[in-house]
């Protein structure tokens, strides 16, 4: 059976690779699909990230901080932001994006209004993301998530044309961090699927996988107002696997049907090849590249001097053990120099503890007005025989991606009110992939505002503080907007809020 089932799939094989004899390439604008022999371009024009990004119209790249910028640069997991002291840090984040609702809108930069009918929460983007961070190493994993539930319009006596596109893509990014996390690298791997339903779910269903590679670094001089950073991404275009019920037909192409309607499904996804690189600079108060320190770096000189006295006493016992002669002064010689070790680790701890109050205090103090610009440039490449995803649904031909496009972006942070709220603006040119369409400027806007501090059921630190983030895009005949939850920083206002540090070994409180 499983002999039989190989040989049947090399002959559906053979079939797709041969399409383009029986059922022809894809044709000029305006014709009717009549090929599978396509696939769906998914350059993403708009800037679909976090609130942060999103308000700031994606000029990101440099800036890569937290969660946010995973999607920017591959830099970023191991970027280690000014409020980030600790040798092991993670950042947690899920940001969700509500496009308009398709119609009456040009969501697509197509040319014309959106012909899609859909539900308003039918097309939907998520976005869960984790870093974890050892010292200038970084892990990041980010999965976004497209939703499109589309249909085109019934006419009269006939039935709506369904259409349901799944497309995760997973980032899996490692980066390292050099100089004291003055200069950032980072490696990562995209991972791409499409599963497509077409209105006859019960056997018009297949996949589509690809991979491709992420490149990235930063660079944050130390005492500098001034970033820069730049990120490349290489073309995925993927491959198609087929459901027992819904393999090529003798030509090689997926057909799904409705009624009297013939649709033909896309063989294959394509996502450009991009190159971004852009900078950011900071005025104010408030230094943007601050020197990077962990505690352990503070009290690496009391870290050495325990060890030697450690080393010393171990000396020491043996010496004393060596002299003994009864099993009473044996474990008085240990009782005697565990509690010496005992005291002498807590002097550490404590010393540990008065170093991390001394870098809550520096924080607390860059509660500072600040004004932070940032700008970049995205340069997209072109993909072979590829339509919009309204091409999927109308069966007509609208080629996107024949040539290589360049998007402009610019945008504005303000610590208008550092210790509570942060504002953002920006804006940007997008391209379109299409000849029937011009570029167009978005305008964006967003903020960060200060919640309150919860521990998550015990689950998050006591004096965590929670922030709510908002963004906003809107354009011609476009918009959407976006929320996000995550922590906001410095945590404390003011030194009054500070735990109150441990006393010194001797007796004195710490400074």
């Amino acid at each position: 059976m499983r002999r039989r089932r190989h040989g049947r799939v090399a002959l559906f094989s053979f079939a797709w690779v041969t399409q383009a004899w029986a059922a022809g390439p894809l044709g000029p604008n305006g014709v009717e699909i009549t090929t599978s022999d396509y696939a769906l371009d998914l350059f993403q024009g708009p800037v679909f990230a976090g609130s942060r990004v999103t308000g700031l119209a994606g000029a990101y790249v440099a800036i890569s901080e937290d969660v946010d910028g995973d999607l920017q640069n591959p830099a970023t997991p191991a970027v280690r932001p000014f409020f980030s002291y600790s040798h092991f840090d993670y950042w947690l984040g899920f940001g969700v994006t509500f496009p308009a609702t398709l119609k009456d809108t040009d969501f697509f930069n197509s040319g014309s209004k959106t012909q899609l009918f859909n539900a308003p929460d039918s097309f939907v983007f998520f976005v869960p993301a984790t870093n974890l961070q050892w010292g200038e190493f970084g892990i990041g994993v980010t999965l976004e998530v497209q939703n499109y539930a589309l249909s085109r319009p019934p006419e009269a006596g006939s039935s709506s044309r369904g259409i349901s596109v799944t497309i995760p893509t997973a980032h899996v990014q490692f980066a390292h961090g050099f100089a004291n996390n003055q200069l950032v690298l980072g490696l990562g791997t995209r991972l791409v699927s499409m599963s497509l339903t077409g209105p006859d779910r019960g056997r018009s269903s297949f996949d589509s996988s690809g991979n491709g590679l992420e490149f990235g670094a930063v660079w944050k001089p130390q005492g500098k107002p001034l970033r820069l950073g730049i990120a490349f991404r290489t073309a995925i275009r993927t491959d198609a696997s087929y459901s027992e019920g819904f393999f090529p037909d003798e030509n090689g192409d997926l057909i799904a049907t409705v009624g009297d309607d013939r649709i033909y499904m896309p063989k294959a996804v394509a996502f450009p090849w991009d190159l971004n690189f852009g900078f950011a600079v900071q005025l104010g108060a408030r230094p943007f590249n601050p020197p990077w320190r962990t505690t352990a770096d503070l009290v690496e000189r009391q870290a050495l001097t325990h060890r030697m006295r450690e080393l010393d006493r171990e000396d020491e016992r043996k010496a004393a053990m060596a002299t003994a002669t009864t099993r009473a002064e044996r474990a008085e010689v240990a009782r005697r120099f565990k509690a010496e070790q005992k005291r002498d680790d807590r002097r550490l701890a404590r010393e540990l503890m008065a170093a991390r109050h001394e870098i809550e205090r520096n924080l607390t103090a860059m509660n500072r007005f600040y004004v932070q610009v940032a700008g970049s440039a995205v340069v997209s490449g072109p993909v072979e025989r590829a339509v919009g995803v309204e091409s999927l649904v109308s069966q007509t031909v609208n080629r996107s991606g024949e040539r290589a496009v360049i998007s402009l972006r610019l945008g504005v942070e303000v610590g208008v009110a550092p210790k509570f709220l942060k504002l953002r603006a920006g804006t940007y040119l997008e391209p379109t992939r299409f000849d029937s369409s011009e570029p167009r400027m978005h305008g964006t806007a967003g903020l960060d505002l200060k919640l309150v501090r919860w521990n998550v059921f015990g689950l998050w630190p006591d004096d965590y503080m929670w922030r709510l983030g908002l963004g906003g895009d809107a354009a011609r005949q476009y918009y959407m907007w976006g929320i996000t939850i995550g922590g906001w920083y410095p945590r404390h206002t003011n030194e009054s809020e500070l735990p109150v540090p441990a006393p010194t070994p001797w007796g004195a409180p710490v400074p």
